[in-house]
């Protein structure tokens, strides 16, 4: 079975639409740097502007549920992750909540697996994964660099207390961002390192593999039996390409690695199917079966699917 670990936002419309808004519309960076003509925003009436653009822009694209489903079944993807984020209190703008998640996995259980989104700066942080367990979701998703805060500031270390008590994994933004009002390297793998060794049952989900630091992500992948990685947010195509950044993904999750590599494709932002994805990673340089355990098998055992 594929399982495409983080396939996206919720296909809700609203929902969706407030999710992909965030990238283009509130981050000051993104839009600069993937949109190429757009000049950074200085003003907050800029910015408002922005992002009422970007939502509008963002419902025309929204799948319904049906046309969501039906590109699962066309990737022959058996099980995909959806998922919500919560950073209202940093950000200043509305985020879909767990609820619509949970009620999306509840009409799709043999299909889908929720994530809810947990923002550490609310009083009850710890109170909020239990509710979202509840619900029904099998983790949570933090962001640092939208939150404003260190992956190993104590109001995160709030949530991942009571995510190691309750066995569900975090799914934790790594690697570089882009945003002009966060530092570039809050998503560094020695943060992981020391969230990890915190909180040696906690299982971590490393996003996007730490890229550009992919080699420190291995090593501290290496060290702890419990952190993972995805490949959300990249082509796998790329990764055999000289100078690319991905030799080392592709040197240990083919050894001594292989068992904590997720396909992920958060296909909205790539812009790229999920089956065409897959394709991909089956294309790349790997030993015979590490492949299939990339793209389902490392996932149904952390999900405790197997």
């Amino acid at each position: 079975m594929i399982v495409d670990f983080l396939a996206g936002a919720v296909p809700e419309v609203d929902a969706f639409t407030l999710s992909e808004a965030v990238t283009n519309g509130r981050l000051r960076g993104y839009a600069e740097h993937f949109g190429g003509a757009a000049k950074p925003a200085r003003s907050h009436a800029e910015v408002t502007e922005r992002w009422a653009a970007a939502r509008e822009a963002a419902r025309e694209l929204a799948p319904s549920e049906k046309d969501f489903l039906r590109m699962l079944d066309q990737g022959g993807i058996g099980l995909a992750g959806v998922y919500t984020e919560s950073f209202g209190s940093r950000l200043g703008v509305p985020t879909a909540g767990n609820r619509l998640v949970a009620d999306f996995v509840r009409r799709n259980p043999d299909r889908t697996v929720g994530f809810g989104g947990i923002d550490p700066w609310e009083t009850d942080a710890a109170g909020n994964v239990d509710e979202a367990v509840h619900m029904g979701l099998s983790g949570v998703v933090l962001s640092p660099f939208k939150q404003q805060l260190l992956p190993g500031d104590p109001r995160m270390a709030r949530v991942y207390g009571r995510c190691e008590a309750l066995g569900v994994p975090v799914l934790l933004h790594t690697g570089i961002n882009w945003s002009l009002d966060a530092a570039y390297d809050v998503g560094h793998p020695r943060y992981i390192d020391a969230v990890a060794s915190a909180f040696p049952d906690l299982k971590l989900v490393a996003l996007h593999a730490g890229w550009p630091w992919v080699e420190d992500m291995m090593m501290v992948t290496w060290r702890h039996e419990n952190v993972y990685v995805d490949l959300s947010a990249h082509r796998p195509r790329t990764f055999t390409r000289p100078d690319s950044g991905w030799a080392p993904l592709l040197r240990f999750g083919n050894r001594q690695l292989a068992d904590r590599v997720l396909f992920a494709s958060t296909w909205t932002l790539l812009g790229v199917p999920p089956a065409e994805l897959a394709e991909e990673v089956r294309a790349l340089p790997l030993k015979d079966g590490v492949a299939e355990k990339w793209l389902g098998g490392n996932a149904l055992r952390l999900l405790g699917r197997e």
